[in-house]
C-alpha cells in the first residue's frame, strides 16, 4: 500500500452554483453513525445493536465578509433553511469531488474588534455525499 500526502487546496466550495472557497479556512465531510440497542422483546431480551447508515454534515469556518452582499454570510443568511446542492473539491490537482445536498443555516456575524473574524459552520448534508474520482 502507497502513502497519499491528502492536503487540502488550492480547492473549491459551491454551494447553489456559487464557488465559495475563497473564504472557506476548513471544509471536511463528518459522518455520525447511530448505534441503538435494539428493542428487547420476550423472544429475544438481549438483541444485537442496531446500526443506521451514517448522518452526513459538511462542516468548516470561512472568513467573514458581512460587508459584502454576494459574499458567504449574506448568502446563507438568505439561504437559511434551503437544501441547496454543494460540490467540494479538497485539491484540484487530487481530481476529487465530494458532492450531495445540504440545509444551509444563517451564520453569526461579527467578533473580536480588530481582528479578521471567521464564523463556524455545519449544514445537514440530505442522503449520503457522492464521490467523484477524474
Amino acid at each position: 500500500m502507497t502513502f497519499t500526502d491528502s492536503r487540502q487546496g488550492p480547492g473549491t466550495l459551491t454551494l447553489g452554483g456559487t464557488d465559495f472557497g475563497v473564504q472557506a479556512t476548513n471544509v471536511r465531510l463528518v459522518p455520525a453513525v447511530d448505534e441503538t440497542d435494539g428493542t428487547p422483546t420476550l423472544a429475544n431480551p438481549e438483541p444485537d445493536p442496531t446500526t443506521e447508515a451514517p448522518k452526513w454534515t459538511l462542516e468548516g469556518t470561512a472568513i467573514q465578509d458581512w460587508s459584502e452582499p454576494t459574499g458567504f454570510i449574506e448568502y446563507c443568511r438568505d439561504n437559511s433553511g434551503t437544501s441547496v446542492a454543494f460540490a467540494w473539491v479538497p485539491n484540484t490537482d487530487a481530481g476529487v469531488t465530494f458532492s450531495g445536498n445540504c440545509v444551509v443555516k444563517a451564520l453569526e456575524i461579527g467578533g473580536d474588534v480588530a481582528s479578521e473574524n471567521t464564523s463556524d459552520w455545519s449544514f445537514r448534508v440530505v442522503g449520503q455525499p457522492s464521490r467523484v474520482d477524474a
